[in-house]
């Protein structure tokens, strides 16, 4: 190997760091530049080193079967399965149609696959060779994606190829790139030399010339003239095209192979080079017609065109040159004729064979149009959106009804904008001239998701809505679902009163399933009750052949029912994996729940994957809502810094667009966030804003999430009328009744406007609600008020109890210091840990004392410290009249010096 140095010293770090650390290295050049060879080069030295090879070959023809590429990694290993947790194998057998029924999800696929991997590697370092990732399957790319990003304690080597200017589907970033490029001028003279020594100074100035410093033009020009051309007895041909010089090398080879060789070539071009596929090349060639002997593929094999492996019965290109060389060549009809013969010897692969029937197809045909139709449905349920995508919009071509070809477009738009191929939806519903339902909710998709534009989603729904026929059909009826859910969400996002008469127009219209998650997500303080029976039943009818987008419904409704959980594996199980897991709001309510129940971690990991995912598709509202589920975690742990880069990114965006309920997150959060930090006045103005004192505003989903921000702010500034009116309003909207989780944050609410000599009464009362303990956050909140009532009540053993468990939970589990901070303070004053502090000389201050001595010394007023610490400006002026000669002063600006000086004797 010529001029290759750097390279191989790059690839033989990678080889040794396999040894102990994953690693993951993208080869990028032109064809032929040699990066084929480098990952031959790869290969012998891994061997050479003990090292498990594993290769994958992308292939063009096989971008539209789901995971096809994946099978290749996988295959070699699936003896180490059975090391494998049981439902991580099972989901690698049903992505690789080893077993029946619907594939996973792609990250329970990806995670099992890195897990595959990783159990493979600890009996031997591996190495993966993936040469022509530009043609691998999206599927596949986006688990190559997952595994390469996480190989952190996999001791396996991952060595790529792709073509520059294009990795296809897989995403380089984070990756080392390795850009391979032309020869310098000397190695390329050198390469040529060596591998023709005696050329005639022309020939070599004039191949030189041509191939640019391209190693395999290098190589393979100078074999094509002859020997009296290389010898410069005669001129070269002036016809070397210098546009497609390469092919040009491989069209010769191909030329002097027999039709039926060239034929046989044909279908391993078009069928893929997969393990054992001689043994389809040669069905299709029985079932072309024309005869079979051991010789007829050896010429290519002579000739350098392919490679064939007898053992594992499988035939390879040398080069994907080669390949596009021998499809290039073909006329039309012998492409078709092909396609056709690979139809009939996949008839048990029905993905395959439609895709093959419909390249065979050159005019209209609907039985083909029909079976690819089938095709994108079976990629779909398997999570397949993509693929599913671009199957429709090949049965739309290949449609001979205008109202079957406008029907199969609009699948693919939908399919496309489900799938994240926003850009590819909006295209295709550009491109329909037909106004139906679904092309209209296509498009309403894509500019509610990508654009944020609430009005256009209007303009575009209601109209069309309003148009459909009063009597519908199944399919009719499920458009109308789809795009009455687009409507439904943009009409909840905007927030804005002037939208919601258009939803109410076409309301009567819905089904069972829409309607109920419309009476829960648009005004549910009067229109939620009952809901979540209603789910029960709707879920119990649920079965494999329900509607996969219905489920959208579902899981809107449990989101602001907070019972997600409840029904997740019973939704997945009912429906299947990859129909379920390919829905994104199912990852947006995983977020949600997990915050409401307090595990904040996952809501940021869940969050952090969701935004990345969201930018590469460009899901900007997905975006911002993910967004929202960081901004409620800094808000709950106290992190301004975080919180205000989430809110100046929420403003940004919303406040534009009008979108006016992810604006509420601003006050939302920033309510929280004071609480936590004991501003009670700031809190209280954040949640007045949203929810005036004794209202529930009408079409606004997110009241809930301040109900007690705003009742404890306004207990602690004085505003107790207030708080009152706010808990009668909840007692009359019989919130209690809607869902568990609110009848938690109503109690506690009920509890904190009490009457003091009721408090305690109330207080064990909502600590006694089934379950509480599910929603962390809520139930430690519930704790440290009640610690807090007990202490101001001198029941200190009893506050103790309540006060320790709330700060091991808001330590612990919630990871929220201001929080735990609040409850520390409590105990310290409850008598426990630092009950009393006493200097050398014999002063001791009372943990009660020292608590607002610390407060007026960070500046607060009597008034302010009496609000956070629920007692009177007396009381605290009280205190610190005591405390002024104990630290020998006699003025509030003393205090943080004195305070720096009464800690210093104290350790002393």
């Amino acid at each position: 190997m010529v001029g290759r140095t750097s390279e191989l010293h790059a690839l033989e770090a990678v080889l040794a760091e396999a040894e102990h650390e994953g690693t993951a290295l993208l080869l990028q050049g032109d064809p032929g530049v040699g990066k084929t060879v480098l990952l031959d080069a790869v290969v012998a030295r891994a061997q050479e080193r003990n090292l498990r090879v594993l290769q994958v070959v992308g292939v063009e023809s096989e971008q539209g079967l789901a995971f096809s590429a994946l099978h290749q990694l996988l295959y070699p290993l699936l003896d180490h399965l059975a090391a494998m947790p049981a439902f991580q194998s099972g989901v690698l057998e049903q992505a690789l149609s080893m077993r029946e029924g619907s594939t996973p999800g792609r990250f329970a696929i990806s995670t099992a696959a890195l897990a595959l991997l990783q159990t493979a590697s600890k009996h031997q370092p591996l190495v993966v060779i993936v040469d022509d990732v530009h043609w691998i399957d999206r599927s596949s790319a986006e688990v190559l994606t997952f595994i390469t990003r996480r190989l952190k304690g996999c001791r396996a080597a991952f060595v790529m190829a792709a073509r520059s200017g294009g990795n296809g589907f897989l995403d380089p970033t984070g990756l080392h790139v390795l850009d391979v490029g032309p020869l310098l001028a000397q190695d390329a003279l050198t390469l040529l030399d060596s591998n023709y020594p005696g050329l005639a100074e022309p020939t070599r100035r004039r191949l030189l010339d041509e191939a640019e410093g391209n190693p395999l033009a290098l190589v393979e020009l100078p074999g094509q003239l002859t020997g009296a051309q290389r010898e410069g007895h005669e001129r070269l041909p002036l016809s070397l095209p210098l546009s497609s010089r390469l092919e040009s090398v491989f069209a010769d080879r191909v030329r002097q192979l027999g039709s039926r060789a060239r034929f046989a070539l044909l279908l391993t071009a078009l069928d893929g080079e997969r393990p054992g596929n001689l043994r389809d090349i040669h069905a299709a060639l029985a079932t072309a017609g024309e005869t079979w002997d051991d010789d007829l593929l050896e010429a290519g094999e002579r000739t350098g065109v392919v490679r064939i492996d007898h053992l594992s019965e499988q035939i390879t290109f040398r080069h994907p040159l080669a390949r596009s060389c021998v499809v290039h060549m073909s006329p039309g009809t012998r492409r078709r004729l092909a396609h056709r013969v690979l139809a009939e010897v996949t008839k048990a692969q029905p993905e395959r064979r439609a895709w093959h029937l419909a390249h065979a197809a050159d005019e209209p045909d609907e039985s083909v149009a029909v079976e690819l139709t089938r095709a994108a449905r079976r990629a779909q349920a398997r999570g397949g959106a993509a693929e599913a995508a671009a199957a429709f919009r090949r049965a739309a071509e290949l449609s001979q009804d205008p109202a079957e070809r406008a029907r199969r477009l609009d699948e693919a738009a939908f399919a496309a904008g489900v799938g994240g191929l926003l850009e590819t939806a909006h295209e295709l519903v550009t491109a329909q001239s037909a106004e139906s339902l679904r092309g209209a909710a296509a498009a309403a998709y894509v500019q509610f998701h990508r654009e944020g534009d609430i009005d256009a989603v209007f303009r575009i729904l209601l109209p069309a809505m309003e148009a459909a026929p009063a009597s519908p059909g199944e399919e009719e009826q499920d458009a109308f679902d789809d795009a009455f859910y687009v409507l439904l969400n943009a009409a909840v996002w905007a927030g804005r009163a002037e939208l919601w008469e258009g939803v109410y127009r076409v309301l009567d219209r819905v089904s069972e399933p829409a309607r109920m998650c419309f009476d829960c997500v648009a005004d549910p303080p009067r229109t939620a009750h009952g809901v979540r029976k209603r789910l029960d039943q709707i879920t119990a009818t649920l079965s494999p052949r329900t509607p996969l987008w219905q489920v959208n419904w579902f899981i809107y409704t449990a989101m602001y029912l907070d019972c997600f959980t409840f029904y997740d594996g019973v939704w997945r199980d009912l429906i299947g994996h990859g129909a379920y897991d390919s829905l994104r709001f199912g990852i947006v309510a995983r977020a949600h729940e997990a915050y409401m129940r307090g595990d904040w971690d996952k809501t940021v990991a869940i969050a952090s994957q969701g935004i990345a995912d969201a930018t590469d598709h460009d899901y900007h509202l997905i975006h911002l809502i993910f967004t929202y589920g960081l901004a409620m975690v800094a808000s709950g742990r106290g992190d301004e810094e975080a919180l205000r880069t989430h809110c100046e990114t929420i403003t940004a965006w919303c406040q534009p667009r009008r979108m006016n309920l992810l604006l509420t997150a601003v006050n939302e959060t920033r309510a929280r966030a004071a609480i936590g930090r004991g501003d009670f006045e700031e809190a209280y103005l954040q949640a007045a804003a949203l929810t005036p004192p004794g209202e529930l505003p009408s079409h606004f989903p997110h009241y809930q999430r301040v109900f007690l921000d705003l009742v404890e702010s306004a207990v602690r500034t004085g505003r107790t009328a207030e708080a009152r009116a706010h808990v009668e309003a909840g007692r009359q909207a019989r919130l209690d009744a809607i869902s568990p989780h609110l009848a938690v944050i109503l109690a506690a609410a009920i509890a904190v406007a009490a009457p003091d000599e009721q408090a305690g009464e109330l207080y064990e009362a909502a600590l006694a609600i089934p379950d509480v303990s599910l929603w962390i956050y809520d139930y430690a909140r519930i704790r440290l008020l009640y610690g807090e009532w007990l202490r101001r009540h001198r029941e200190y053993t009893a506050a103790r109890v309540q006060l320790s468990a709330a700060l091991e939970l808001f330590e612990q589990q919630l990871k929220a210091p201001l929080w735990a901070q609040r409850a520390r303070n409590e105990l310290r004053a409850a008598g426990v840990g630092v009950g009393v502090q006493t200097t050398r000389s014999g002063v001791v201050m009372s943990a009660q004392e020292r608590r607002i001595a610390e407060l007026a010394a960070g500046g607060l007023s009597n008034k302010e410290i009496g609000r956070q610490l629920n007692i009177s400006p007396r009381t605290a002026g009280a205190h610190l009249y005591r405390v002024f000669p104990k630290l020998g002063i006699t003025s509030r600006a003393a205090l943080r010096d004195a305070l720096k000086a009464f800690d210093e004797a104290g350790d002393g």
